[in-house]
């Protein structure tokens, strides 16, 4: 017997080995770099927009907390949080009765005074429940999740800043960090 029937048997391929292993070399580096391009986009992404809608305060920073921290504190201010309920009603009513009185014809100037100070009188109750929800808030906290709490509130702020906004220092004092 012959070997013409097999004569391809023996031959080498045609591509050099080298060829093959610099394929695989730039196939792995662009993953690499695809990767971190991703990974770069995904990390420095801008937050989502109901994030950047809400106060960074400590009730937001306590939500972030592990599940069994965030339920400890839930549970501690129950009452808290059910007692300012009705003051954000009053607010909104207030709100809705200064704005009635700025836009009715004729303007009558007592009317909107005497609303403006009904809506803060209401803003000045709900703030006063607010900072009871937060001392309540901040007595659950651990030492090391207060030392935390403004590292979290400076990422979760807006990146748009607020004109009538003062700096967090005063001039000669050396910048916070």
């Amino acid at each position: 017997m012959t070997d013409a029937g097999n004569a391809n048997a023996g031959a080498k391929r045609g591509t050099p080995r080298w060829v093959l292993v610099a394929l695989f070399v730039s196939l792995a580096l662009n993953l690499i770099v695809v990767g971190s391009v991703a990974g770069a986009v995904w990390r420095f992404r801008a937050p989502p927009v109901w994030a950047t809608a809400v106060t960074p305060n400590l009730l937001g920073y306590a939500s972030t907390l592990p599940p069994e921290r965030r339920k400890h504190i839930w549970d501690q201010t129950v009452e808290e949080r059910r007692h300012i309920r009705p003051f954000r009603r009053d607010v909104r009513a207030a709100r809705e009765e200064t704005i009635k009185a700025l836009v009715s014809e004729p303007f009558d100037r007592a009317k909107f005074l005497a609303a403006q100070g009904r809506q803060a009188e209401a803003e000045n109750r709900a703030r006063a429940a607010v900072q009871d929800l937060f001392v309540k808030v901040a007595d659950g906290l651990t030492p090391e999740e207060r030392h935390a709490f403004p590292l979290w509130r400076v990422q979760r702020r807006p990146p748009v800043r607020n004109l009538l906004d003062e700096p967090d220092h005063q001039a000669g004092e050396p910048s916070p960090r």
